[in-house]
């Protein structure tokens, strides 16, 4: 039986990923339906969920005012609504860039 090498960790992942079932378009979907929820209706049809990397979780707004109000005065409520939701997800920054 021949041995594999070492493999790099983002292989990996990718397999274990595939393997369970978890799609990015999954993941998106997931984010997407838990931030309809923590940011409220209004927020979230002038908003979209683009990614959550490294427990950054990014979101394309559509006005500088939206992104002022979701980032400076709802930031916090926001952040722990979105870990309640999705607790197996990691989430410490919300990160707003506009359209």
């Amino acid at each position: 039986m021949e041995r594999e090498g070492p493999r790099r960790l983002g292989e990996l992942m990718a397999e274990v990923l595939k393997t369970s079932g978890v799609t990015r378009r999954d993941e998106l979907r997931e984010l997407s339906d838990a931030w309809c929820r923590s940011a409220g209706p209004e927020a979230a049809a002038r908003s979209r969920v683009v990614s959550l990397r490294n427990g950054t979780l990014t979101v394309v707004v559509e006005s500088p005012a939206l992104r002022q109000e979701l980032e400076t005065f709802r930031r916090d409520e926001v952040i722990r609504r979105m870990r309640a939701d999705v607790p197996g997800r990691r989430i410490a920054v919300l990160r707003c860039v506009l359209k």
